[in-house]
């Protein structure tokens, strides 16, 4: 996935979101088939609270790099934050299915699961996410959540101890 703006444009330093959503935009229609620059706009326009135009690049870069599990991921997180938590679990799950060491796509289906009201199985996903990061804090601190909704208190209080020390 090529990530490259213009010369002049450095990544996200400096500027406003619209300013990097513009620059984006503006390699967008000058190389309408850079799937680095539709993410990178996806993920600007999506920490935007704009989620609907965000998917749409998602989308794109999903035809142009249909093994990209990055693109199914952060698709999923548009369509979770817009309580579309079914289309969402389908977007992680094909990201974990891409890229099986990919804790986000676990977490984020955890996430999205417990929305649905599958607590079994958003306990699975964030125990996959801590299996592989063994000192991810978001999926514990998750998990602990979970684990006292469904009445494992034991179970929360541990994970919430392990948060408290990884926090320091």
């Amino acid at each position: 996935m090529t990530t490259e703006g213009p010369r002049w444009f450095s990544g996200s330093a400096g500027g406003t979101a619209d300013d990097l959503i513009a620059a984006w935009t503006q390699v967008i229609e000058h190389e309408p088939d850079n799937a680095g620059a539709h993410f990178r706009r996806g993920n600007e326009l999506s920490n935007q609270g704009r989620y609907e135009t965000a998917i749409e690049d998602f989308n794109r870069v999903i035809v142009l790099e249909p093994q990209n599990a990055q693109a199914y991921n952060n698709r999923g997180v548009a369509y979770l934050c817009m309580g579309a938590f079914q289309r969402a679990t389908e977007d992680f799950t094909r990201a974990a299915e891409l890229n099986p060491q990919y804790r986000d796509a676990h977490h984020n289906r955890g996430l999205a699961r417990a929305e649905l009201g599958d607590l079994d199985g958003a306990i699975v996903d964030l125990s996959l996410a801590i299996d592989l990061d063994p000192d991810f804090i978001h999926a514990y601190r998750h998990r602990s959540m979970l684990l006292h909704r469904r009445g494992d208190i034991a179970g929360a209080e541990r994970d919430y101890q392990r948060v408290r020390d990884l926090s320091g």
